[in-house]
């Protein structure tokens, strides 16, 4: 009986030496850290349909919002491998809005986007919403807040995973004015990146930024938004927010909003030489605002020097650091955040006033 031939001891050593080489490789090949982390949120699934449109189609605000979603994950993966994208749900399930939040919170995400559809008593209501944390300025903000709220009545033990928070009370929200809101600048500044895109590139109704108390965008670590696509309790919005077309020029918009919202905190570095900015053009690192003024010495700033404030919106702002490059403000923002300060953000500010970062790249840019 002829068993089969053995490999020569020769060729042992060869094979071990390419298994070394093979780990070397795979090893040089290891993916960086991400540069941001964005997680998205697909509002409602599994036995919370969310809004039920008009009833003329058989999708609901769950499966609109999922698809959305998706597309926007899709396309953030394809065009930008520097950020890693986390979703609260990739199919008909339901997770609870705490599990959304913890999520986010547990990735240390830098953004945080909750996408939903809007639904009003009268068919005419349209157009685009982004709603921030804060406390509602209008009654229509309260509402839309305590109608999204009221997903926590579909979990199971809600009263104790709550602790006492109630949708239906509005005294209820104003626990939620008091939260810290270091992140807000930098969520209006998304806010406003997205409803750009959907009123210039989508032609959508412009329905603005507003601040609401959504439980999923008042209790997570980081700038977040929540969306509303459209409304589809009206015909002509449901029509478009059912159609292939419809979802894929939405979740593009949102793409760009992301895109530009990255560009601003997160330049790509290159090796290509440093602008000089001049003109009295300055940037600055944000690590803090607070409605009462803060002294220098506050714990908050765990013992910063060089710490300026200034005035925005009723908010005492403090920055620290000075420079004429953006990218040595990012240098400092990225080491700050090392350091603790996770909602440290670059500011600018031309002849001492802050200005929008989004002018001053167009400036730079411009021939």
């Amino acid at each position: 009986m002829k068993y089969p031939k053995q490999p020569s001891k020769l060729l042992k050593p060869a094979v071990l030496a390419l298994a070394i080489v093979a780990v070397f490789v795979s090893g040089a090949f290891t993916p960086l850290e991400p540069a941001m982390v964005v997680v998205i949120d697909a509002g409602h699934g599994g036995k919370d349909p969310g809004n039920l449109g008009t009833g003329r189609y058989s999708l609901t605000e769950k499966d609109v919002t999922l698809d959305v979603s998706n597309r926007l994950a899709e396309y953030i993966t394809e065009k930008m491998p520097d950020v890693k994208v986390i979703l609260t749900r990739t199919d008909d399930s339901f997770p609870k809005l705490s599990s959304r939040v913890k999520i986010a919170n547990n990735a240390d995400a830098d953004v945080f986007i909750s996408i939903h559809c809007d639904a009003f008593t009268t068919e005419n209501a349209q157009g685009c919403g982004t709603y921030v944390m804060g406390m509602h300025k209008t009654e229509e903000s309260l509402n839309s807040a305590m109608r999204e709220n009221a997903s926590i009545f579909k979990e199971e033990n809600y009263e104790e995973n709550y602790e006492g928070f109630d949708p239906n009370d509005p005294d209820t929200y104003i626990a939620l004015s008091l939260r810290q809101n270091v992140f807000l600048d930098n969520s209006l500044q998304l806010g406003s990146l997205i409803q750009n895109q959907f009123r210039d590139k989508v032609g959508r109704k412009d329905r603005g930024v507003r601040q609401a108390g959504y439980y999923v965008i008042s209790f997570t670590s980081m700038p977040s938004v929540l969306v509303e696509l459209g409304f589809l309790t009206n015909p002509n919005e449901e029509d478009f927010l059912h159609s292939e077309d419809g979802r894929t020029y939405m979740a593009s918009a949102l793409f760009r909003a992301f895109r530009d919202y990255r560009d601003i905190h997160n330049p790509l570095i290159t090796d290509e030489p440093k602008a000089q900015h001049t003109d009295g053009l300055t940037f600055r690192v944000q690590i803090a605002s607070s409605p009462t003024e803060l002294d220098k010495s506050d714990p908050v700033f765990r013992g910063l020097q060089n710490i300026d404030m200034y005035l925005s919106g009723g908010q005492y702002k403090y920055t620290t650091g000075m420079f004429g490059v953006a990218e040595d403000a990012h240098m400092k923002k990225r080491e700050l955040r090392d350091q603790g300060f996770s909602g440290a953000f670059v500011a600018a500010f031309k002849d001492g006033q802050r200005v929008p970062m989004s002018r001053i790249l167009e400036e730079i840019n411009s021939p």
